[in-house]
């Protein structure tokens, strides 16, 4: 099978895509792929550190853009859509997937013209606009969440299999082989502070406060996650308890920190959401105020309201309140059994091997009818996937 997954602008477009990828790997082996990413976005470093085959394309976001930037964009794209036709024409992909952002757009829309089979997926609870755009052409969508439903056509066929992810509680190597990794203590509790891979200026600023304030009356570690920009002044701050805090820009063997955590605070970015209930870590969700369609706050909703996960919103946090939830949980044991119990539920950890399998099946039955088609002379049948069954 040839594959051309195309995403970027941001870890959650690009490592959904590498997930599915390596789900395929594992079913076909002898796969071949072709990234293709934005430039100026995250995806080049990821790629390259991956040794993934990819191309780079011009675009950029229209959300917020100016009459004259909105121009620029049109040109970019307009370039960006003649150079994804190129590539698929080279590379002769069976399936375009797009994991959202712009590279995307270009990618599928290409897909369209060269009528290659096309799969949409979407990692938020409110798809993001490209991905609403997309999901009319495609033959297929996967979903991470069923409350995205309602935002895709109800011609198109839609599967909900969860965010897929690259790592399970399995590869970590257990809360030991973390603990080590990180140089922490057995007999401590752990909170984790997670800033994402770009930082949460407001979460760092706070959680590290909090940390400092929770660790003058109490033993406890802590792990921060500052991200690249804010690594520098999170770390200045952490002289006087060096010991008891670990402040990382950023760590690719993600697994091994959630495997150490009794408590959590995060973003409410869809990746970090669906890891942190793999895990089932306990967690304090801020969701970031300024995402697309306040897609964040609504990827904790359903969760927060079964008392699965705790949620402050970001106009009210504060270290005394961070430092008054982060307590309140890791003084009770019960509470934190009850939530990692309904994430665990709730997470769906086989999401990367069920897209993988609907994707495989897709391709067969539009293979399939090609071949039909070509027999019986008819028109191409680059359509018969948006009759197959979701459960595929």
């Amino acid at each position: 099978m040839r594959v051309m997954i195309a995403g970027g602008g941001t870890g959650g477009h690009v490592f959904p895509g590498i997930a599915i990828f390596e789900a395929l790997r594992r079913l076909h082996g002898d796969l071949a792929v072709l990234f293709v990413g934005a430039r100026g976005g995250v995806e080049k470093k990821i790629f390259s550190d991956a040794g993934l085959p990819h191309v780079l394309l011009p675009g950029r976001g229209l959300r917020g853009a100016s009459a004259a930037g909105r121009l620029k964009t049109m040109v970019l794209f307009a370039a960006a859509l003649a150079r994804a036709i190129k590539e698929i024409r080279a590379f002769k992909p069976d399936v375009v997937i797009g994991t959202g952002g712009y590279a995307s757009a270009a990618a599928v829309i290409a897909a369209v013209a060269c009528r290659r089979v096309r799969v949409v997926q979407e990692q938020n609870s409110v798809p993001g606009m490209v991905n609403r755009w997309l999901a009319r052409a495609a033959h297929l969508v996967l979903l991470s969440y069923e409350e995205s439903r309602p935002f895709i056509p109800s011609r198109v066929t839609c599967a909900v299999v969860g965010n897929p992810l690259r790592i399970s509680p399995g590869g970590a190597g257990g809360r030991d082989a973390g603990l080590r990794f990180l140089g922490l203590r057995k007999d401590l509790p752990t909170v984790l502070i997670i800033g994402g891979s770009g930082g949460a200026r407001s979460l760092n600023m706070h959680g590290m406060e909090a940390a400092k304030r929770i660790l003058a009356r109490r033993m406890t570690q802590f792990v921060i996650i500052a991200g690249d920009r804010d690594y520098r002044g999170v770390l200045a701050q952490s002289d006087e308890y060096k010991n008891d805090i670990r402040i990382l820009p950023f760590v690719e063997e993600m697994e091994k920190i959630y495997s150490v955590a009794d408590v959590a605070v995060s973003r409410a970015g869809a990746s970090s959401v669906f890891e942190l209930a793999l895990f089932g870590t306990p967690t304090i969700f801020v969701p970031y105020p300024f995402a697309a369609d306040d897609h964040q706050r609504k990827n904790v909703e359903a969760l927060e309201a079964s008392g699965a996960v705790e949620v402050i919103k970001d106009a009210d946090l504060s270290a005394e309140l961070l430092e008054e939830r982060i307590v309140a949980l890791l003084d009770d044991e019960a509470r934190r059994r009850e939530m990692s119990r309904k994430l665990e539920h709730w997470a769906r950890g086989d999401a990367a091997r069920q897209s993988a399998e609907i994707i495989t099946a897709l391709v067969k039955k539009n293979a399939s009818c090609a071949v039909a088609a070509a027999v019986e002379g008819s028109p191409s049948p680059a359509r018969a996937g948006r009759d197959m069954s979701a459960a595929g």
